[in-house]
């Protein structure tokens, strides 16, 4: 019965004419299936090694290039040990190689062009979440070939439940020495260890004269169509179960749409689409400009891109090309960008999440940090936290700040065309009705200020476009809407009210803080006068003491004394009653 869990032999060499190995960091493919592909060597059977991610989780950018190369020489290095070769890299980012058609298609075209008929992938069972999507993709890949290739799944965080064991004992400490190349991953945690540890572990079940073994799950093309192993299903269910996403169709699809007027500044904006970490993404770019739009290509990124062309008069209307876009739009959450601004890497992530945590709220919105247009701060930042009354007065969201729900196209919400400006404005207005906004207090995106922007544009045109506003709205608001506004007004006058008693009495404080600092300083002034004259009179009493000495210390008055005492005695006597 254990065989049917561990095979209790284990065999030599597993045969192929053309082994394709994909590696999702570079170290994987030794850690993984190093004794494999030296034993195909020794078979003079040829081996090709993809390393799909850069392995740069977590540097800096300021040292992630030489961090890559680091990665890179090392596994070149490890290459020579094992002696297949160097291996090819796809530089996917660490930690952002996600399940999706881009990648299986990539995937297929290698299997493909290199003709290989046995290809070793990452368990699908891995803890690091590259290593499980790159199981998922390959092995979809092989499945949809259907015809004598084989996908042997490998083992580095976590031991599978194999269905072969290779024995490489003869070949372990090559692997040890190829294992030591990676100093960079060393240096950080004794992986080259663990490994050894788990290659003798996996000769649990077998002779004693086998010493290491690599485990793998190997299984065909054929086989995969009925997935036997529910490697797919099983492992795709319990991973959304935990949370953990393995294909980016889990999470909501986002649309991006782009209103383009083919400025120069439309790179910036699509570069800090393509460096978004949320993963199910497409940009809808809306040609408003004409004939003359540059061409922009299918791939925003790793996000797809679809360019959509009106063949009304260009250019086009803001509001027309919202509306544009917004129609072409599959999201079930959709944002607008300008093609002058742009976005934080985690902006779309933020309010996602946001809305997700929030299933009552019709929309998302962050803080807005303004630029100039050498992309530096002005100082300027939209931080209003969300107030529908606030909203029913101005605007203080900017576009490209706000994720909303594809529900509100189906409540009608949609620009209105016949403003030219403040078609935002007019858009959260209506998107309000329906729930409020929640709000991220954090700075994820840029609005450019120059000359046209809307800045700029509320300065000259604030009366018009906003009576406009007021007009088309002062019969849409709903009455509870109105209270409120009414509400938040008197209490706002109230707090004025208030805050001008306050002013006033803390002006009155002053007032007698200044009249009773002048009472001070006139009694600190008599007190001085009164000073000055006691010293007057000290001096002059001083004065009379020494000459009363003089007079007291003289002859003529110690010769007198008697007298004195007898005209003492006769004042006495005379003074008797």
């Amino acid at each position: 019965m254990e065989n049917l869990l561990v095979p209790n032999q284990a065999i030599t060499n597993i045969p192929c004419t053309l082994a394709l190995v994909f590696a999702p960091h570079p170290d994987d493919e030794v850690f993984g299936c190093g004794g494999a592909i030296m034993r195909h060597i020794d078979q003079n059977v040829p081996v090709r090694v993809i390393i799909v991610s850069d392995g740069a989780h977590g540097v800096s950018d300021e040292n992630k290039t030489e961090y890559t190369r680091q990665r890179q020489s090392e596994s070149i290095t490890a290459a020579h040990t094992l002696g297949y070769g160097t291996p090819i890299f796809w530089r996917y980012q660490d930690r952002q190689v996600y399940y999706s058609e881009k990648l299986i298609q990539e995937i297929l075209t290698a299997i493909h062009e290199t003709g290989a008929d046995l290809v070793y992938a990452p368990s699908v069972f891995e803890m690091h979440p590259d290593h499980r999507v790159l199981g998922m993709a390959v092995v979809e890949a092989i499945r949809r070939i259907g015809k004598a290739v084989r996908v042997a799944l490998y083992e580095v965080g976590i031991p599978l439940r194999p269905n072969l064991l290779l024995d490489i004992s003869d070949l372990a400490a090559r692997k040890t020495a190829a294992m030591e190349c990676f100093v960079s991953q060393i240096a950080r945690q004794r992986y080259d260890q663990h490994i050894t540890a788990l290659n003798r572990y996996r000769t649990y079940t077998l002779p004693a004269s086998v010493t290491a073994a690599e485990a793998y799950i190997v299984i065909s093309a054929e086989e995969l169509s009925n997935d036997p192993l529910k490697l797919y299903q099983s492992e795709h269910t319990r991973q959304k179960a935990l949370g953990l996403v393995l294909d980016s169709s889990d999470m909501p699809l986002v649309s991006i749409i782009i209103r383009s007027m083919n400025r120069p500044t439309l790179s910036d904006a699509l570069d800090s689409v393509a460096l978004q970490v949320y993963p199910n993404i497409e940009v809808v770019l809306v040609n408003a400009k004409g004939t003359d739009h540059r061409e922009v290509g299918e791939w925003c990124g790793r996000f797809p891109l679809r360019i959509v062309t009106s063949e009304e008069e260009f250019p086009l209307h803001r509001s027309r090309a919202g509306n544009v876009g917004l129609q072409a739009a599959n999201g079930e959450y959709l944002l607008f960008l300008d093609d002058d601004d742009w976005l934080a890497p985690d902006h779309i992530a933020k309010l996602s999440d946001a809305l997700a945590a929030h299933p009552i709220c019709s929309a998302a919105h962050t803080e807005i940090a303004c630029m100039d247009n050498e992309k530096q701060p002005t100082g300027m930042i939209f931080n209003h936290s969300f107030n529908a009354s606030l909203l029913m007065a101005s605007n203080f969201m900017p576009v490209h700040s706000v994720l909303f729900r594809r529900t509100m196209l189906e409540y009608g919400c949609r620009m209105d065309e016949t403003l030219d400006l403040n078609e935002d404005w007019d858009f959260w207005l209506q998107v309000s009705l329906r729930g409020d906004f929640v709000f991220i207090p954090e700075i994820s995106a840029f609005y450019r200020i120059h000359d046209s922007s809307g800045v700029h544009r509320q300065k000259v045109f604030f009366g018009a476009a906003y009576a406009r506003i007021y007009d088309k709205w002062r019969t849409l608001w709903p009455a509870k809407r109105l209270a409120k506004l009414m509400e938040d007004f008197w209490n706002a006058y109230a707090a004025q009210r208030e805050l001008a008693n306050t002013q006033t009495q803390l002006t009155n404080t002053l007032t007698e803080l200044v009249n009773t600092q002048t009472q001070l300083a006139n009694t600190q002034s008599q007190l001085v006068n009164t000073q000055t004259q006691l010293a007057d009179a000290q001096t002059k009493l001083a004065a009379c003491q020494v000459k009363l000495d003089i007079v007291c210390h003289s002859r003529s008055w110690r010769i007198t004394a008697p007298l004195r005492q007898i005209n003492q005695m006769i004042r006495s006597f005379l003074n008797r009653p």
